[in-house]
């Protein structure tokens, strides 16, 4: 098995992505070429998907609260009417 590669950020992972969906798209590969384009595609996908979790898990929502500022979980703002 073939070692994972790495990417430097998840723009450069996503750019690489967007090149391989044209490359499938055109159909002008070999079977073997595309199957390789394909694998290729997944890890990205997943490494994409993580980053973005990551990312989710970071974010906090700034709200305002008796004039006091407070940090909330992004999911604990979720579905909230409130609009800051």
């Amino acid at each position: 098995m073939t070692p994972k590669k790495k990417y430097a950020d998840f723009e450069t992972a996503l750019a690489r992505l967007e090149e391989i969906t044209d490359l499938l798209e055109e159909g002008e590969q070999s079977l073997e070429e595309s199957i390789k384009f394909y694998t290729e595609g997944l890890e990205i996908a997943k490494f994409c998907s993580d980053r973005l979790s990551d990312a989710e898990k970071k974010i906090k929502l700034i709200s305002g609260k008796d004039g006091e500022t407070v940090e909330e979980d992004f999911s604990a703002g979720q579905g909230s009417d409130d609009a800051v």
